[in-house]
């Protein structure tokens, strides 16, 4: 497709707000390549946001925030509070619909993958290396089909964890959240998330889309193939939610699980512990976690993996992988982690 038919199909498809955003970023042409502003935006509201939740990071994060922010002029930083509304607020509308949709007892599907439309609008990632985004429509119908399970055990046992071990600019884990939504589930309260992407630009893109839509999620700069963990980012929800011990929780539960099917002979009944919601209780159980072979053993397993690559598609403990990996980094003891809403596990 071309550049002139691309901006043709965004401007038919875009709400004033994607349009709006995409005037401001185009007002650095002048002096600024595009493919920069736009990543420069990004990672100055991903660190913007964590740093409102993160506080084991904000030093590091605040300096970054800072050296970026020094190869603007005072009149150009200035747009990228505009920036941040307008895709705030293009989010915003979109929610609004299907609130005011479900209030009617209709499910109105309205969500999409704002900044990885712009992205491939401007041509930034064939200008840079080639890059490209699933097409939202695609995202939604590949949820669809592969979804349905993560949506089942959400609501046979309070949550389900999803895995995106490619995450792009999120827009899977986006149009499985609205497959929640028109499932008649909270996605905000039903979904974990756990995205992973070796390009920090993909990194917080995914990031500020979760945390505008108030996804518990921990995104992870790091590679799938490789397991290396080079930086991660709990959105707002996963903090605020107190998602570290809702994961503990369920990790534990699964622990149980599979203790107690140890422990019985083929002929005996193995008790149904795997539905209903995980109770607060398992987080003071006495048990390590499965290995990730047990959890890659386990025909139940709870992490539904979106778009897995051939190298990993055995793989269902990933999640569990990186998440003990982000939890071997450095911590500061400070409130955040007397409350533990930082600490993962």
């Amino acid at each position: 497709m071309s550049r002139k038919s691309a901006e043709r199909k965004f401007d038919q498809t875009a709400d004033e707000h994607q349009r709006n955003l995409v005037s401001l970023i185009k007002a650095f042409s002048y002096a600024h390549h595009l493919d920069k502003v736009f990543r420069d935006f990004v990672e100055l509201s991903a660190l913007a946001i964590s740093n409102s939740v993160d506080r084991a990071q904000f030093e590091v994060r605040e300096k970054r925030y800072m050296e970026i922010v020094g190869t603007y002029k005072p009149d150009e930083v200035a747009r990228f509070p505009k920036m941040f509304a307008e895709l705030t607020l293009a989010f915003e509308k979109r929610v609004s619909v299907m609130a005011a949709a479900r209030e009617r007892g209709v499910m109105a599907s309205n969500l999409t993958d704002v900044l990885g439309e712009t992205y491939m609008m401007l041509e930034l990632g064939n200008a840079r290396s080639g890059q490209f985004f699933t097409p939202y429509a695609i995202s939604k119908l590949m949820a669809g089909l592969i979804g349905g399970d993560a949506v089942a055990r959400a609501d046979a046992q309070g949550f389900s964890r999803v895995l995106e071990p490619a995450c792009g600019a999120g827009g899977m884990v986006i149009a499985t959240a609205e497959a929640f939504h028109d499932a008649g589930l909270n996605y905000q309260q039903a979904m974990h998330a756990t995205c992973i992407d070796v390009d920090p630009c993909c990194v917080h893109m995914t990031y500020l889309q979760l945390a505008l839509l108030h996804i518990p999620a921990i995104v992870v700069h790091g590679n799938s193939l490789t397991m290396e963990v080079w930086g991660h980012w709990f959105t707002p929800a996963h903090v605020l939610g107190g998602w570290s011990r809702k994961l503990r929780a369920r990790r534990s539960h699964d622990a149980m699980r599979e203790l107690m099917r140890g422990s019985m002979s083929d002929d005996d009944e193995v008790a149904d512990v795997g539905t209903g919601p995980v109770p607060d209780e398992v987080v003071a159980a006495d048990v390590e976690p499965p290995t990730p072979m047990a959890i890659e053993a386990d025909p139940e397993g709870e992490v539904t993996v979106l778009e897995r690559p051939v190298e990993v598609e055995a793989s269902t403990g990933l999640a569990d992988l990186f998440e003990d990996a982000v939890s071997t980094q450095p911590r500061r003891d400070d409130i955040f982690e007397l409350v533990d809403q930082l600490t993962l596990f």
